[in-house]
C-alpha cells in the first residue's frame, strides 16, 4: 500500500526502496496469502509503468568518458572502475521510454579520515557524556575521566523491520574500552540490550534488530586514559544484508590532557 500511495504521488526516490523491499520478499521462499501476493504485484507493476517491452537504453558518463547502453533483458549490470582517477563524478541519462531504476553499489569500510556524514533510510545520533549523564566535548577530555559514548539509531519505517544490523565504534588509542560485561555495577549505566556485542581492544561491534518506526540506544563506558592528541574514527551502522540501509558520523581529532592543564609535546 505505501508503495501504490509512492506511485501516485510519483515520489520515485523513496518509491525505489520500497519497490526493492517488496522484490526481494517476493523473490524469497517464504509463503504469502494470494491477497497479499496480488496486492504486492498490482504496486509494482503501478510503479514500474506497466507491463511491456523491457527495452532499456541509456547513457553513463563517468569521469567525462561515456558510453551508451541499450538492452532487452529487464536487468543490465555495468561494472564502473574508478582507478586512478582522484573524483567519482558519474550520470546516467535515459533514452528510453519507461523508467529506469538505478543501484550503484559500492563496497568498502570508510577511510579512517573520512569528514562525511550521512544517512540511508537509517537515522544515527551519537553524543558523549559524563557518568552524570550530562552532556561533554570530546574534542578535550582529562586524562582519567570516564565518560559515555552514546549512539542512537532510530527506523523511519519506510522500509519495515530492519534485521542482522551492525553498529561499528572504534575509538582513539588513547580511549580505554570498559568492558561492562565484566562490571556489574557499571552496567546500570547502559541502555539498550543488543542482540550481541563483541569487544575488541580498540573497537565494539554491536549487533541488533529494531522495528518500524523504533529507535535503539547503546552506550559504551570509556576512559581517557592516555595523554596525547587522537584520531576517532566515523561512526557507522548498516544493515549486514542490505548496504543501501545505513548511516554514518564524520571522526575527528580529539585531545587527552593532564588535569588541570592543557595538553603538552615535545
Amino acid at each position: 500500500m505505501i508503495l501504490e500511495v509512492l506511485a501516485l504521488m510519483k515520489d520515485n526516490v523513496r518509491g525505489k526502496k520500497v519497490f526493492d523491499n517488496i522484490a526481494k520478499t517476493m523473490a524469497s521462499r517464504n509463503w504469502y496469502s494470494t491477497q497479499t501476493t496480488a496486492y504486492a504485484l498490482l504496486a509494482i507493476t503501478k510503479f514500474i509503468g506497466g507491463s511491456g517491452k523491457s527495452d532499456l537504453k541509456y547513457n553513463i558518463v563517468l569521469n567525462g568518458k561515456s558510453e551508451s547502453i541499450s538492452s532487452t533483458t529487464p536487468i543490465k549490470q555495468t561494472k564502473l572502475s574508478f582507478a586512478n582517477s582522484a573524483s567519482g563524478n558519474l550520470s546516467i541519462t535515459n533514452n528510453g521510454s519507461k523508467k529506469l531504476f538505478v543501484q550503484i553499489q559500492l563496497d568498502g569500510i570508510p577511510l579512517v579520515g573520512d569528514q562525511s556524514s550521512s544517512e540511508n533510510d537509517l537515522k544515527l545520533s551519537v553524543k558523549y557524556m559524563n557518568m552524570d549523564g550530562m552532556t561533554i566535548d570530546p574534542a578535550v577530555i582529562e586524562q582519567g575521566t570516564d565518560f559515555i559514548a552514546e549512539v542512537t539509531i532510530a527506523n523511519p519505517g519506510v522500509r519495515g523491520h530492519y534485521k542482522e544490523m551492525a553498529l561499528t565504534q572504534i575509538f582513539p588509542s588513547g580511549w580505554e574500552i570498559r568492558n561492562t560485561r565484566m562490571d556489574v555495577n557499571e552496567s546500570t549505566k547502559l541502555k539498550d540490550k543488543p542482540d550481541y556485542e563483541d569487544f575488541r581492544d580498540d573497537r565494539v561491534y554491536t549487533y541488533f534488530d529494531i522495528d518500524r518506526n523504533k529507535s535503539k540506544t547503546f552506550r559504551i563506558l570509556l576512559n581517557a586514559s592516555y595523554l596525547g592528541e587522537f584520531y576517532l574514527p566515523t561512526v557507522y551502522c548498516e544493515a549486514m544484508y542490505d548496504h543501501e540501509i545505513n548511516a554514518k558520523k564524520a571522526g575527528k581529532w580529539v585531545k587527552v590532557i593532564q588535569a588541570g592543564g592543557e595538553l603538552s609535546a615535545n
